[in-house]
């Protein structure tokens, strides 16, 4: 299974305060001074990685796919793919916000509820995580249980 997470709101402080992981690699995030990732992600990933599952990130910022994957790996983790604006733009093959089969992403957590409305339109599955939510992982776990 191909997993993709949201950055801002969801995996990222936006607009919303959520706890944070610290990273590993402290030294190197002390001089790179990145943005921080919201606390339980590493454990999720894990999870995920135990299974055999493929973790991606899915996001419509601008950030380049080399500046997402030191986030992630300033933390530990390892990413399977990254889609950006500029490749959603390049590569989709529908005319939406996001379009996960375009990529082979089975399942994408968001914490848009128009994304996940354009999931119903165009057949893919959205997972709506809320930025308030502080038991947001456990809950994405026993989803994730279910597949």
């Amino acid at each position: 299974m191909r997993l993709a997470f949201d950055l801002d709101n969801t995996l990222i402080r936006c607009s919303h305060d959520f706890p944070l992981e610290k990273p590993q690699r402290r030294f190197w995030a002390k001089l790179l001074r990145p943005e921080s990732l919201r606390h339980g992600i590493k454990e999720l990933t894990d999870y995920c990685r135990q299974r055999g599952w493929e973790v991606w990130v899915y996001t419509t910022s601008y950030r380049s796919a080399w500046r997402i994957r030191r986030i992630f790996w300033l933390h530990g983790i390892r990413l399977d793919g990254v889609v950006n604006q500029p490749r959603h733009d390049r590569e989709a093959r529908a005319r939406c916000t996001k379009h996960p089969p375009s990529f082979g992403i089975d399942l994408l957590i968001d914490d848009s509820e128009g994304v996940r409305l354009e999931g119903e339109r165009h057949g893919f599955r959205v997972l709506v995580v809320k930025p308030e939510d502080e038991r947001w992982a456990a809950k994405l776990r026993a989803v994730l249980d279910s597949f």
